[in-house]
């Protein structure tokens, strides 16, 4: 479903290009770069998607994230990786994060070190996974993309209540 993308930053991409993969956002350089440096960086361009190796509690393994914000670069110790078929782009930044769809992949693909998991690529380009759809993919993409909004909208809701200035005087 993948192949490898091996695009170096050629010099099209200043410090200002920079995402940062685990908040996947641009994030700017905040500091002076050595001459060439940000020439090692990897292009990674819309709906291309890069391993994060980090566990945590909802990540065993690690994960993969989805560029859903643009073309930019990506600093070298990450794999990029780019589609060979069409797809939806909102269902898969949904499905890749989803370890009862990742993680049995993620466990033959990757090894475990010190601090964080290491993407074995030859590994991961072998895997395949049953695929709905392009059709379904973007319903079911909007169908979370729905929820995750009505989520976010219902905490919000739930912190404005909770801020004391935010109490109606009148009784209820």
């Amino acid at each position: 479903m993948y192949e490898k993308a091996g695009r170096k930053n050629s010099g099209e991409y200043g410090g200002e290009s920079i995402i940062s993969v685990a908040n996947m956002r641009f994030s700017p350089a905040d500091r002076e770069l050595a001459e060439g440096y940000l020439e090692t960086y990897n292009v990674m361009d819309l709906g291309d998607i890069a391993f994060e190796g980090n566990r945590s509690k909802h990540f065993a393994h690690g994960r993969f994230v989805e560029n859903d914000i643009g073309p930019g670069i990506v600093s070298h110790v990450f794999d990029v990786f780019r589609p060979k078929t069409q797809y939806d782009l909102a269902y898969w930044k949904y499905a890749i994060n989803n370890e009862r769809v990742m993680g049995a992949i993620l466990v033959r693909s990757t090894k475990a070190s010190t601090m964080m998991h290491n993407l074995v690529a030859a590994d991961f380009l072998k895997e395949s996974m049953p695929v709905p759809t392009v059709p379904e993919q973007s319903l079911i993409g909007a169908l979370f993309v729905k929820i995750d909004s009505l989520i976010t909208l219902h905490q919000r809701e739930e912190a404005g209540s909770e801020n004391p200035t935010s109490r109606s005087l009148l009784p209820k």
